[in-house]
C-alpha cells in the first residue's frame, strides 16, 4: 500500500472514530445545561428526569474498543454479551437499573454515528470525483442534529467541512509531517466500506435487542 494511500486512510480513520468516540461520550455524559433548558420547555421538573448514568474510564473504553470493532469486522452473539457485560457493571456500580437501557443507547448512538458518518463520506467521494466541494441538504441536517443534540462539537463538524474541501483538491495533509500530499480515491472508498460495516453492525445490535426481553 503507498504512503498516500495510508495517509487518507489515516486521516478518515482517525476522523471516523474521533466522531463516534463524541457521539457515544455525548450520549452518556451528564448534559446538564442542555438537559435543564428541555425541561423549562416543557415545564418539567428535573428531578422528574431520570439522567443517563456518567461512564468511568475503564467503562469508557471497553465501549470505544467496541466501537471500533464495528468498523473492521462483523458482531456476534459475543460482541452482543460484552455490551450487555459492560452495562452489568455499570449498573452493579450506580445501583440503578440501566443495563438494557444503555444498551439501547448505545446502539441509538451509533446509528447517529453512522448515519452522519455515510453521508459525510459520500460527499467526500463526490468531492473528489467533481473536484468541487459536495454538501448534500441531507448533511447540513445531520450536521445540525448532531450538534443541536449535543453528539458532536462544531469544531468536529468544521473540521469535516474543511476536509470536503480537501478531497475537492485531491489532496490531504499528512497528520505526521504537515506536508500535503495525493488524496487516492480508494482511500475514501476503503472508508465508506467500513462505515456500511458499520452499519450492518448497527442493524445487528437493533435486533438482538428487540429480541431481548424487557425488564
Amino acid at each position: 500500500m503507498n504512503r498516500a494511500l495510508l495517509a487518507v486512510i489515516l486521516v478518515a480513520g482517525v476522523a471516523t472514530l474521533g466522531f463516534i468516540g463524541s457521539v457515544l461520550w455525548r450520549v452518556f455524559r451528564p448534559v446538564r445545561f442542555h438537559l435543564d433548558a428541555v425541561l423549562d420547555r416543557r415545564h418539567v421538573a428535573p428531578d422528574a428526569v431520570e439522567r443517563p448514568p456518567a461512564l468511568s474510564d475503564d467503562e469508557t473504553r471497553a465501549l470505544d474498543r467496541l466501537s471500533s470493532r464495528g468498523l473492521s469486522q462483523p458482531y456476534t452473539a459475543a460482541d452482543m454479551d460484552s455490551l450487555k457485560a459492560i452495562w452489568a457493571v455499570v449498573e452493579k456500580r450506580t445501583g440503578k437499573n440501566v443495563s438494557e437501557k444503555g444498551a439501547r443507547n448505545y446502539a441509538g448512538g451509533l446509528r447517529e454515528a453512522y448515519n452522519y458518518l455515510d453521508e459525510f463520506q459520500n460527499c467526500l467521494l463526490a468531492s473528489w470525483d467533481s473536484r468541487m466541494p459536495v454538501t448534500t441538504p441531507k448533511l447540513l441536517a445531520l450536521r445540525k442534529r448532531v450538534v443541536e443534540g449535543n453528539m458532536a462539537p462544531r469544531e468536529k463538524v468544521s473540521s469535516d467541512s474543511s476536509l470536503i474541501h480537501e478531497a475537492a483538491t485531491r489532496t490531504v495533509r499528512n497528520p505526521r509531517t504537515g506536508m500535503r500530499m495525493p488524496m487516492p480515491r480508494e482511500g475514501i472508498v476503503r472508508m465508506l466500506l467500513r462505515i456500511e460495516q458499520l452499519r450492518r453492525n448497527v442493524d445487528f445490535l437493533d435486533s438482538a435487542l428487540a429480541a431481548t426481553p424487557t425488564r
